[in-house]
């Protein structure tokens, strides 16, 4: 075969247009034959698009094929001929073409690469082809681009594993929660059938009244655990209605420090021009008290308990760095966080579960969270969980902001001001994901910028004489040098540097307080590259 093989490269190369009796049906002969008559051409990525069994496509800047694999076009059914000179996003689904448009696309062309995007493609029977698609773009020397290549993996039979391990986590799910609700309820059942019982033996009975009350809180709670199912379920009936989240927490506020032990402190920390949100303001109240009672809990001594509010716009890096489920755009955002012991990293995979609960036998039923969660989905927002064993647990709601026109014509227009050049940011961040999304904010900000995964390294470039505008921080990090002892010994050598706090966690400010001054600036995560960008240009400003 080797003899062969040689011989059909020998005949190409001097012109044959076709294969050789010696190779007919062989494997991958159409693809060889294709391969050597494109060493002919001037386009060296022709021989790889015609012939390599690789799934991958080229697109211009306008996002139409400009090279489509042979192996690509036969894996949808096409010819290459029936792709090239098309839009790409014609071949997708109505949801990936969606996203291609707003993210993918302008992601490449921009920050020149993407990584394992889930794409569905459009099989030309109709059928749907689940891909990972990752992508370089390739730029002129003006820094214009030019193509972008894009290789592609089949991801169906991953998708099916998963739909299978889904179906069997589901089934389990199911199983759980059938087995809590008969439990449960059988519970609540032998409290009202007992107290009936009793009156139906001794309709006079002194304890009359008791046996009454007894019944019906029963069946008050059932009612109650009723509704948390459905929440949960997300088919519970919401009655939502555009809000101002500020005024619901702070009335709210008054009940919630009546509930509370006086060991425990509770403050609100509201955001002034708060944007408006569309949300069921009776099942909001139900899911704060649940995350309350459980902060209160999680509190067996002294310790504060803070809701704070805050406007928050979501991109899509923020998105694939946390994996927060969640579509890009703007949402009002309100933290509950507790100073109390925090959770392990196995209690934090479960908490949304129904019937997980930490809390003794008879103290919970496990449904709270899993309550919060039906009605955050059920409300087209998320919530998500921060939670380190001895710092403290936050809960992070986020519901989608409901602008006007205006507003909203208001807040796509804001750009953000571009420093002068000169201006350096000395950025302290442990979350390598996040720090290179803050170095790219600042740089496409006109800032420079040194980071640094951790205060120890950042005091080392202030010691070898790194001499910062501001500096960006972290409050808690791995190390030696926590945020606040950081922005300490930098004002050592420089009294008036600009401090920015940044932490996932509202209390941690208030833990961590020694070194921070009344003038630094404290940003809680995620934070905007707007809201970013506009705190460190006044900070900055004010320093000229």
């Amino acid at each position: 075969m080797a003899k062969e093989f040689i011989l059909l490269r020998g005949t190409l190369r001097q012109g044959a247009l076709k294969a050789t009796p010696l190779l007919k049906g062989a494997p991958m002969t159409d693809n060889i034959l294709r391969f050597w008559q494109s060493l002919e051409t001037d386009d060296p990525l022709d021989p790889l698009f015609k012939a390599a069994p690789v799934l991958m496509h080229a697109i211009d800047r306008s996002g139409t094929l400009v090279r489509v694999s042979q192996f690509w076009a036969d894996k949808l059914g096409y010819t290459v001929e029936e792709m090239e000179g098309k839009k790409s996003f014609d071949f997708l689904s109505e949801k990936s073409r969606e996203y291609a448009i707003k993210v993918g696309q302008p992601k490449v062309f921009e920050a020149g690469k993407i990584y394992n995007v889930e794409y569905d493609f459009v099989c030309k029977d109709g059928t749907l082809l689940p891909v990972l698609l990752s992508a370089i773009s390739e730029y002129d020397g003006n820094g214009d681009h030019i193509r972008s290549l894009a290789i592609i993996f089949d991801n169906s039979e991953a998708k099916r594993a998963a739909a299978q391990l889904q179906q069997k986590q589901r089934m389990e799910a199911i199983g759980a929660l059938v087995g809590g609700v008969a439990h449960d309820f059988n519970n609540l059942l032998a409290v009202v059938l007992g107290n009936l019982e009793f009156l139906q033996d001794d309709p006079d009975a002194k304890e009359r009244l008791e046996y009454i009350e007894d019944a019906m809180t029963a069946t008050l709670q059932g009612g109650k655990l009723t509704q948390q199912l459905l929440s949960y379920g997300r088919k519970a009936h919401l009655t939502p209605s555009v809000i101002d989240l500020n005024k619901v927490v702070i009335g709210f506020a008054r009940m919630i420090r009546r509930l509370l032990p006086p060991n425990i402190e509770f403050e609100t920390v509201t955001e002034s021009d708060l944007w408006k949100a569309k949300i069921d303001a009776a099942q909001l109240e139900t899911a704060i008290l649940n995350i309350v009672n459980n902060a209160r809990d999680a509190l067996t001594e002294e310790g504060r308990i803070t809701i704070t509010t805050s406007n928050v716009q979501i991109d899509s890096d923020y998105i694939q760095t946390s994996g927060e489920s969640i579509d890009p755009g703007r949402y009002v955002k309100l933290v509950i966080s507790d100073s109390g012991e925090g959770m392990d990293p196995d209690t934090m995979s479960r908490i949304f579960d129904p019937f997980f609960t930490t809390k003794p036998v008879g103290k919970g039923s496990g449904l709270g969270l899993s309550m919060v969660f039906g009605f955050m989905r059920q409300s087209n927002g998320t919530i998500s969980a921060y939670s380190e064993k001895g710092a403290g647990t936050s809960m992070n709601l986020y519901f989608p902001a409901e602008l006007s026109d205006l507003e909203a014509q208001k807040i796509e227009t804001q750009n953000c001001a571009k420093a002068p050049l000169e201006k350096l940011v000395l950025c302290a961040e442990d979350e390598s994901k996040v720090r290179n999304i803050i170095v790219r904010q600042l740089q496409k900000a006109n800032y420079r910028v040194v980071a640094c995964p951790d205060g120890d390294e950042a005091l080392q470039q202030i010691q070898a004489g790194l001499r910062p505008d501001i500096l960006l921080t972290d409050v808690v990090m791995p190390g030696s040098v926590q945020g606040p002892e950081l922005a300490e010994l930098c004002r050592q050598v420089f009294p008036e540097l600009p401090v920015v706090f940044m932490s996932g966690h509202p209390t941690d400010v208030a833990t961590h307080s020694k070194g921070i001054e009344s003038g630094d600036v404290h940003l809680i995560k995620p934070v905007s590259r707007f809201d970013l960008i506009q705190t460190l240009t006044e900070l900055t400003t004010d320093d000229d």
